[in-house]
């Protein structure tokens, strides 16, 4: 079904390929997992396996690209589009419309099918995937995961061939991971084909039927899932196995009451009542159900408390009600015993989000963090900086050239930079190998001894073995 032959790519205007001599066979009906650290060259393959490349990036391609047994160049780009499904890491990129409904439909209704043929092909994936009751919602309102279930509705219903996936479990709850694999064991039996890049690697043992480890832009290793748990440490990759936090047995839920205090003492020197306090808030967005009622709770600083809970809870809502993005309709807020609201809640912040390339806007990577470091007040050595990041070689990068990984290192270096108060981390591993994921953990741990109330919002079960001292489990419903 695809097959790279000698394969080496160059960017414009680069002078390094990004990929050199690959070679890999998929055949129908079977998956390929790609893995490797931040940067390794997943990205471009994926381009050309869609036929991205060489139809929008210009370049050097050279070897034999063949999919579904024909040469990529005599593909036209329209009906590589009919062959290849693309689900992006980033969801919002694919959106066309502004409601579930006219996304699912844009692209059928592009192909020329009649009403009664879109809803045809339509309603068994919308069934499948549980969107019924989304249909006619916002996308915008959505939670991450709940959007990359749109999209993957939506190119489902065009019945691909093949079905490329970048970093699909990054924003999901463990829950939504499973139904993801099972959805994907039933489109294997079927018959697609499955083109898998992700640095999570514990749910995908019972899926893939052939591994690459990617590095420099060579693959340098291949063979089945045991090659992962064999090369583990020598590239930096991810748990293989058992994905699920060690620490999972003393979560709270989090139901508008404070939680049961537990996980490791408070820093040293730091006071456990310090922190931040959520004290009685309630807030529902127009039109929407409450989606928080008399909600309190306490985060201490000096710890790293990780909030968990299914996409759609809540999450991403409650911090953005921290930071003074959302106005509760009751409540207060207090940061270290004293009152804090509006402007002084986003001076003595930070919010990572989870799409980063909305948080970076300069020329350059060493423009990017001059630019943070000059807003906070704070003395930069931006070599040190690079170096403890693992960007040095990304100083005079465009920063929406990076790779997603790049780009997640560069936004928390820069949160990091205002030496917050208060941080929150919106997904922070979506796109980090497990040497980088490592690293973002030493540096989430020095905040938190600095006595900042750190917050990390994920479903990374290894991210929390890591660094966290408790967890909550967001039980919220809306």
């Amino acid at each position: 079904m695809i097959d790279f032959k000698n394969v080496s790519y160059t960017y414009p205007y680069q002078s390094v390929p990004a990929l050199r001599n690959i070679n890999l066979h998929v055949g129908r009906g079977e998956a390929l997992l790609l893995t490797g650290a931040s940067g390794c060259g997943k990205s471009t393959v994926g381009r050309i396996v869609n036929g991205l490349i060489p139809e929008h990036f210009a370049g050097t391609l050279s070897g034999q690209v063949l999919i579904d047994g024909k040469e990529l160049r005599d593909h036209a780009f329209h009906d590589m589009t009919q062959i290849v499904g693309s689900l992006f890491q980033d969801p919002e990129q694919q959106f066309l419309s502004t409601t579930v409904n006219d996304e699912l439909r844009t692209a059928l209704e592009w192909r020329g099918l009649s009403a009664k043929e879109i809803d045809e092909a339509l309603h068994p994936v919308i069934d499948r995937l549980g969107l019924r009751s989304k249909l006619d919602d916002s996308l915008f309102t959505l939670s991450e995961g709940e959007k990359q279930k749109v999209v993957l509705a939506s190119v489902l219903a065009l019945k691909p061939r093949v079905l490329m996936l970048d970093e699909p479990t990054a924003n999901l709850d463990p829950i939504a991971v499973t139904e993801l694999c099972k959805l994907l064991r039933e489109l294997k039996r079927d018959g697609m084909t499955l083109v898998i890049f992700d640095h999570r690697l514990y749910w995908l043992e019972s899926l893939v039927d052939h591994v690459g480890i990617l590095e420099d832009g060579q693959l340098a290793e291949h063979g089945d899932f045991q090659t992962l748990e064999k090369h583990r440490d020598r590239f930096g990759l991810r748990a293989v196995r058992g994905g699920m936090s060690n620490i999972e047995q003393g979560i709270s839920n989090v139901e508008g009451n404070p939680p049961r205090p537990f996980g490791t003492p408070p820093k040293r020197g730091i006071s456990p009542s310090l922190g931040f306090q959520v004290s009685s808030i309630s807030f529902a967005y127009p039109r929407k159900a409450p989606l928080f009622e008399e909600l309190s709770l306490h985060f201490p600083a000096g710890k790293i408390t990780a909030l968990c809970g299914t996409n759609g809870c809540g999450k991403t809502t409650l911090a953005r009600l921290m930071i003074g993005l959302e106005k509760p309709k009751e409540g207060a807020f207090q940061l270290n015993e004293e009152s804090i609201a509006g402007r002084d809640l986003l001076k003595t912040s930070s919010l990572v989000l989870q799409n980063t390339e909305l948080q970076l806007y300069m020329r350059s990577v060493e423009e990017e963090l001059t630019s943070a470091a000059r807003a906070a007040g704070t003395p930069l050595d931006v070599n040190e900086i690079l170096e403890s990041f693992q960007l040095s070689n990304t100083r005079n990068r465009h920063p929406q050239s990076l790779s997603g990984g790049q780009r997640q290192r560069l936004v928390i270096a820069c949160a990091l930079l205002k030496n917050p108060k208060l941080l929150i981390l919106d997904e922070p591993t979506s796109g980090l190998d497990g040497r980088n994921m490592r690293l973002l953990a030493g540096q989430i741990r020095e905040a938190a001894e600095r006595g900042a109330v750190v917050i990390l919002i994920t479903h990374d079960h290894e991210l929390m073995n890591e660094c966290c001292d408790l967890v909550l489990n967001c039980a919220i419903t809306g």
